[in-house]
C-alpha cells in the first residue's frame, strides 16, 4: 500500500480526471481535497494514508468547523481517488471502505415560484439587443434545465430552431445529450437569432456584446440585475436555482421522472427523484394520476 508516494498518486489521478474531460470545478474539488489531505498527512513527503488516517482526517475537518455536507463531499472525493488507484493497480484495497460518511440531513433544493419566474422573464427589455438575448437565455434555463456551463458552452450549430432541439455537447462528465424547448422559448430564441444577425456556426450562441463567449460571472450578473428589476428582493436568482425550478415545474406539470432524468443529464434516477417530492406529496400526485380513477371515471 505504501509503495506509491501520495504526491505521485494524486498527480496520476488528476491527469486521469483531465483526460476524461471532467468539469474544471470538479477537478478543483479533487485537487483541493487531496492537497488538504496531503498537508494533514505531513506535506510533500506524505505516504498513502491508512483507514485510521482517513478517519482522523474526517475528525480534523469537523474540528475546523466544516458542515457535514462539506465533510461528506470531501470524503467522497477521496473515495473516488482511491477507487481509481485500485482500478489502475496502484493499490490493493480501498482504505475508504471502512470510513463511514457523515450523516447529512436531506435538503431539498430551493426553487423560484411560478410568479417569480414570470416576473424575471418580464424584466427582460425586449426592445434592446441584450434584453432579447437575456429573455431567450432565461427561457432556455427554465424550459430546458441546462447547467450554466452547458448554456455558455452552446454554439450556434447546437441549436435547431426547426426541431426545437438543443444539442448539449459540454455536459457534465463529458457526456452529450439532446434537450427540447417549447413554443414560448422557441419564439424567444427566434427573436434572439434575428436580433443577433448572422454569425458562424462555431460562434457562441449567447455571446457578450463584443461577440466573445459569456463566462459564469457574466451570466450571474445578468440574473442579479434582472432579479433587481423584477423586484425579487431577498430572492437569490442563480443558474442552478433556475435549473432546480425547471425540474420542479416539469414534474408538477405532469412530466415523468425518466424523461426529466434525460432532460437534466442525470446518470441515475435517484438524483432526479428529489423533484417528485418537491412538486407535491405522493398522495397529491397519485390523486391526480390515479390509474383506477382515470379508468372508472370516479
Amino acid at each position: 500500500m505504501q509503495s506509491v508516494p501520495f504526491e505521485q498518486a494524486a498527480g496520476a489521478f488528476v491527469a486521469y480526471c483531465r483526460s476524461r474531460g471532467l468539469a474544471q470545478r470538479t477537478i478543483e474539488l479533487y485537487t483541493n481535497t487531496l492537497g488538504s489531505l496531503a498537508a494533514f498527512l505531513g506535506g510533500e513527503e506524505a505516504s498513502l494514508p491508512s483507514c485510521q488516517d482517513l478517519r482522523a482526517f474526517a475528525v480534523h475537518l469537523f474540528d475546523r468547523g466544516n458542515a457535514p455536507t462539506t465533510v461528506s463531499m470531501r470524503l467522497r472525493a477521496i473515495r473516488t481517488f482511491f477507487s481509481f488507484l485500485v482500478r489502475d493497480g496502484l493499490l490493493d484495497a480501498n482504505p475508504m471502505v471502512n470510513v463511514p460518511l457523515p450523516k447529512v440531513p436531506r435538503q431539498f433544493p430551493r426553487v423560484l415560484t411560478q410568479e417569480q419566474v414570470s416576473a424575471l422573464i418580464r424584466a427582460c427589455d425586449r426592445s434592446t439587443w441584450a434584453g432579447i438575448r437575456n429573455r431567450a437565455m432565461v427561457l432556455v434555463f427554465v424550459d430546458c434545465g441546462l447547467r450554466l456551463s452547458e448554456l455558455i458552452g452552446l454554439d450556434v450549430v447546437d441549436v435547431d430552431l426547426i426541431g426545437h432541439r438543443i444539442h448539449v455537447r459540454h455536459a457534465k462528465g463529458g457526456k452529450e445529450r439532446a434537450v427540447y424547448f417549447g413554443s414560448v422559448a422557441g419564439r424567444a430564441i427566434r427573436r434572439w437569432v434575428q436580433a443577433r444577425g448572422y454569425v458562424p456556426d462555431t460562434a457562441p450562441f449567447f455571446p457578450a456584446r463584443g461577440g466573445a463567449r459569456l463566462d459564469r460571472r457574466n451570466v450571474q450578473r445578468i440574473l442579479e440585475r434582472l432579479a433587481k428589476r423584477a423586484k425579487l428582493d431577498g430572492v437569490k436568482v442563480s443558474p442552478h436555482r433556475l435549473r432546480h425550478t425547471a425540474a420542479t415545474l416539469f414534474v408538477a406539470n405532469g412530466g415523468p421522472l425518466p424523461s426529466l432524468q434525460t432532460l437534466l443529464g442525470h446518470s441515475t434516477l435517484r438524483s432526479t427523484e428529489v423533484y417528485l417530492h418537491m412538486a407535491g406529496s405522493l398522495r397529491e400526485i397519485h390523486a391526480a394520476a390515479s390509474p383506477a380513477d382515470r379508468l372508472m371515471g370516479s
